[in-house]
């Protein structure tokens, strides 16, 4: 008979089950961060060219650039985080959704400012500034719709992160071992069985007095 060996499980190395991760949401939504923060930068650069006329206050913040990149952050660890839940993973988007969500706010506000400055036609306007103007505020809108749309992506991307990180270990927790260590091969001690009935020999002499 082979005796049991002795398991031993290494160190953490993924965090969350697969049945924790909504399958390819969390992909469609770093996508769309993504698209998001290309877009910023890239309207953000036109709307840099405009501003001897159009007044931008999303602009002289560097809320397109600084805004664009940490979305395309995010975008690619929630991508990440699903292909590959790590606890770093995991933490790191939750962590870079969270600071998307604060420049989203940022720049809804900012956008709503230049709207309010820049929406008022000026005699002193000639034809020329005026299209400027309407096409600022054309890129502003634009962009407030996805500035809006990346808002509630980052907040669900981090509220989603939030509540997987407090699920029970029990169904949350995957233990991938690191060193496995099992021997199966070593015999049990030898143990003396005890006597068989036939193996007793009553005598009668033994009894007490």
């Amino acid at each position: 008979m082979q005796g049991m060996g002795s398991l031993r499980l290494g160190s953490r190395a993924v965090m969350y089950t697969a049945e924790t991760l909504p399958k390819g949401k969390n992909r469609v939504m770093g996508t769309i961060q993504i698209m998001t923060g290309f877009m910023h930068i890239g309207f953000g650069i036109v709307l840099t060219t405009l501003t001897n006329v159009y007044t931008s206050v999303f602009v002289i913040g560097e809320i397109p650039f600084l805004g664009g990149v940490s979305f395309i952050i995010s975008g690619c660890l929630s991508i990440g985080a699903e292909k590959s839940p790590t606890e770093c993973a995991v933490k790191g988007s939750q962590t870079m959704n969270i600071i998307s969500a604060i420049f989203a706010l940022l720049g809804i506000i900012a956008f709503i400012v230049d709207l309010n400055l820049n929406g008022l036609y000026r005699s002193s306007f000639n034809y020329y500034n005026y299209l400027v103007l309407l096409a600022g505020n054309g890129i502003s809108v634009v962009l407030l719709i996805f500035t809006i749309l990346e808002f509630c992506i980052a907040v669900a991307t981090a509220n989603f992160w939030c509540r997987a990180t407090r699920l029970s270990s029990n169904e949350a927790m995957l233990i991938v071992p690191s060193t496995t260590q099992v021997d199966l091969a070593v015999p049990l001690a030898d143990v003396p069985q005890p006597p068989s009935y036939s193996e007793v020999i009553y005598d009668p002499k033994e009894q007490p007095s």
